[in-house]
């Protein structure tokens, strides 16, 4: 019987981290997986934790939420190893749209039971994103949320600054490249997602997927916050054209343009600015998934 050898990394530091590492590392080896438990100080030093580990281990298995996946897209690639996830972070978008148990064992039985499936990534300038990059009102909602706010209010931290951030975020006008096509817009939120789900729940587009070969942009219009909260529906279930107030495009690669630089948050991150290219890497990162997404989605990598 060949043994399963597995990467674990926890933030031990983060909400109920020291006892979620404890629980994970158990429910592994209950399945007969040989963990190699990854230690670190900072998120940041992720990265180097997969590139010490990667040759001797079968699967590298992160345990949080988007912005670890997205510290560690990178490394993943370079390990050209399958990465699990357990959703043990405040949003959990990216493990939403592949259908990755919430409940922490039924996680780990993934790791093990799971399928190996291809998933694009995104790339903003020289950043990497699993779900959405966004310019506007997104980014300055991260400014507002604080360390303490989200260890240990969870996702009412995101909620709790819409608000504030509505009220202080400025529309902006913004040039999009698209190909020949020139876009001009006037904008007080722009997402440019590569995944279906972003902010702990909205959808960036009714259609978008993980694995679909394309990057979906949707521009929201200024408006009043009343009318913003009447949009609500049509971006939880993800908006398309008919919806007023939003304007939307797809292709692989776009150009953003603002004029002056503005911060881009990059699932949860700030880390680049305006102007920015936008790509998509098809089929970067091998991901374990549960069967059930195979069924309902038709996309097997192993078949």
């Amino acid at each position: 019987m060949t043994v399963l050898r597995a990467l674990l990394l926890i933030n031990r530091e983060s909400r109920q981290g020291e006892a979620n590492a404890q629980a994970a590392r158990d429910a592994l080896e209950d399945l007969d997986v040989d963990v190699v438990l990854g230690r670190f100080e900072q998120p940041d030093d992720v990265p180097a934790e997969i590139d010490a580990h990667a040759a001797e281990v079968d699967v590298i298995v992160l345990g949080g939420g988007d912005g670890t996946i997205n510290l560690a897209s990178a490394a993943v690639m370079r390990a050209e190893r399958p990465m699990a996830v357990l959703p043990l972070g405040t949003a959990n978008d990216f493990a939403r749209t592949l259908l990755i148990p919430t409940v922490l064992e039924a996680a780990c039985r993934n790791v093990v039971e799971g399928v190996s499936h291809r998933v694009d990534l995104g790339q903003c300038n020289d950043v990497y994103f699993v779900n959405v990059a966004s310019i506007g009102l997104a980014v300055r909602a991260c400014e507002y949320r604080s360390d303490a706010a989200k260890k240990w209010f969870g996702s009412f931290g995101y909620a709790s600054n819409v608000f504030s951030a509505y009220r202080d975020t400025e529309p902006f006008d913004a040039e999009i490249r698209r190909g020949d096509e020139v876009h001009r817009l006037r904008s007080i939120q722009i997402a440019i997602g590569n995944g279906r789900y972003f902010g702990g729940g909205l959808a960036v587009s009714s259609d978008a997927a993980l694995d679909d070969g394309r990057l979906d942009l949707y521009s929201l219009e200024p408006a009043s916050f009343g009318q913003l909260v009447g949009m609500l529906p049509s971006l939880v279930r993800g908006p398309d054209k008919y919806v007023q107030g939003v304007q939307m495009f797809e292709g692989t690669t776009f150009h953003v343009d603002t004029g002056r630089p503005m911060p881009i948050n990059t699932d949860g991150e700030l880390l680049t600015e305006t102007p920015a290219t936008f790509r998509v890497l098809p089929r970067a990162l091998e991901v374990k998934v549960p069967r059930e997404y195979i069924e309902r989605y038709g996309r097997d990598d192993a078949a």
